[in-house]
């Protein structure tokens, strides 16, 4: 855990709010609170954020809106954690295609919640050391890559929800069956032939369209990692 990481927790049950605060704050986290997605926006936009604790039952406005539009304004920089009390499938896949990096059922237990923040805020370091944001950046709201000098490719679904899980742990593969069942709610893990051709393809398209190579890396007898360092 980085020092100073600094974490938004949305809650609008008030003791709720103040216990999870407190909680993070003494195990080191630079955390504040807020209330409503009207003082949470007022808040992102005059204030640097890491970690974004996101309760979705607010009540003046739609968490998951508010979750997409964060994460097609600040792409992979900010890290956003959604807790609520619905846990259907169809929950989590919604909060995934809205931009969760986790998404946590109520009551969320502490200790979890801490493993979780604490992984999004090495994932959101590089950032912060370079103070500018991170040289890839996707777009799963728009389906598109954003790549180094600034230049854009346009993303189909598929390759949208392979890059998401990727970059869930950057610098970790991610195993081929896990990521067979990221392309499609539903995917067959053993569909790897359609992984690999999917990889292929989007690695030429990047290089062609931009120029860069796509730090998606292959590990033998494992799977895929995307390689930001």
């Amino acid at each position: 855990m980085m020092d100073a990481t600094r974490i938004l927790v949305i809650e609008d049950a008030h003791d709720l709010l103040e216990e999870t605060v407190d909680y993070l704050r003494f195990h080191g986290f630079d955390a504040h609170g807020a209330d409503s997605v009207r003082a949470m926006t007022a808040r992102l936009e005059r204030e640097p954020w890491h970690v974004l604790v996101l309760d979705l039952g607010l009540p003046d406005g739609d968490g998951l809106a508010a979750a997409r539009e964060i994460r097609a304004r600040r792409g992979l920089e900010l890290g956003i954690v959604m807790t609520t009390a619905r846990g259907q499938v169809e929950d989590r896949v919604a909060g995934v295609e809205a931009g969760a990096d986790s998404y946590l059922v109520k009551p969320v237990n502490p200790r979890e919640l801490r493993a979780v923040v604490e992984r999004l805020a090495a994932r959101v370091a590089p950032a912060r050391n370079k103070g500018g944001t991170p040289v890839w950046q996707l777009d799963t709201a728009t389906l598109t890559l954003s790549c180094p000098g600034g230049a854009t490719v346009a993303l189909t679904g598929a390759e949208s929800r392979l890059l998401a899980r990727l970059l869930r742990t950057p610098g970790e593969p991610v195993a081929r069956n896990l990521l067979c069942q990221s392309l499609a709610p539903g995917g067959a893990p053993e569909d790897t032939r359609r992984l690999d051709s999917l990889v292929s393809r989007l690695r030429t398209k990047v290089e062609q369209e931009t120029g860069h190579a796509l730090p998606v890396h292959t590990f033998r007898n494992l799977g895929y990692a995307f390689l930001t360092g």
